[in-house]
């Protein structure tokens, strides 16, 4: 509601429910704690949308204690990632094997770009997941994003491509991203080495556009996706972007074909 409904009174609309969220953590800590933890994990949502409750006028809680940084246990989800590896046919091993060695010979003048293509229930999104833990198990940084809440969820940490990149909606091809520079996005993104994004043939061409500028700006290098690699995925045999009243024709023209 803070993000996207402008609440006229912000501190009112805190103090009506904060006593209300606070029940998961009260089965260990007291009500004064719970809630403070209630504050500071809603802090964290509102840090990843480049906003914070002070924007808000909402005051730090008496009470400090921000909940731990989710850390990542590199042998636990490498041993995972090879668990989910050996577990792959052999055009998906393929797949898997060719992204890890353009990630290892990449340079900071190169890009490299790849599609997974495969009809529905093929297994796309267990080979998204199983790069994410094999990548992340070598310290390797990935954001997942997909075109539909839906499949985002599917993901491993997956957002949406609106919300990872901020980009307007609707989406026309002249938009851009609003992520605001030396933002924790900014940063998020500038330490990213891969990014795979599910269904992207539902996404109009400029949204990839949008995202390559976003990406170039922030390593502020002219190399295509900010010298990243890119993984995009999905079928062209689904549903493509969708065009007012477009012809077949126009509908490709729209799509990742024409990018």
């Amino acid at each position: 509601m803070l993000l996207h409904c402008n609440p006229s009174n912000p501190i009112d609309l805190w103090n009506l429910f904060k006593t209300n969220m606070p029940d998961n953590f009260m089965r260990h800590f007291d009500a004064k704690t719970a809630e403070a933890m209630v504050f500071y994990d809603i802090e964290a949502m509102l840090a990843e949308q480049g906003r914070s409750f002070s924007d808000f006028g909402i005051p730090i809680p008496s009470v400090f204690c921000p909940l731990q940084s989710k850390s990542i246990n590199k042998e636990e989800e490498l041993r995972f990632g090879q668990k989910m590896y050996e577990t792959l046919n052999e055009a998906q091993c393929l797949e898997v094997a060719k992204i890890l060695g353009a990630y290892h010979r990449r340079s900071a003048t190169t890009a490299s770009c790849f599609f997974i293509d495969g009809a529905g229930g093929t297994g796309k999104t267990y080979l998204y997941n199983t790069l994410c833990h094999l990548f992340r198990g070598q310290g390797v940084s990935v954001l997942t994003v997909a075109w539909t809440r839906i499949a985002a969820n599917l993901l491993s940490e997956g957002r949406t491509v609106h919300s990872r990149f901020k980009l307007p909606v609707p989406l026309l091809e002249t938009s851009t991203s609003s992520i605001r520079p030396n933002t924790k996005e900014v940063d998020t993104i500038g330490k990213t080495d891969v990014v795979i994004w599910d269904e992207a043939p539902m996404a109009p061409s400029y949204a990839l556009k949008a995202a390559d500028i976003l990406l170039r700006d922030i390593m502020n290098i002219s190399v295509p996706f900010g010298g990243k690699i890119m993984v995009l995925g999905g079928d062209f045999r689904q549903v493509l972007p969708v065009v007012r009243f477009a012809n077949r024709s126009q509908l490709v023209a729209a799509s990742l074909k024409s990018s």
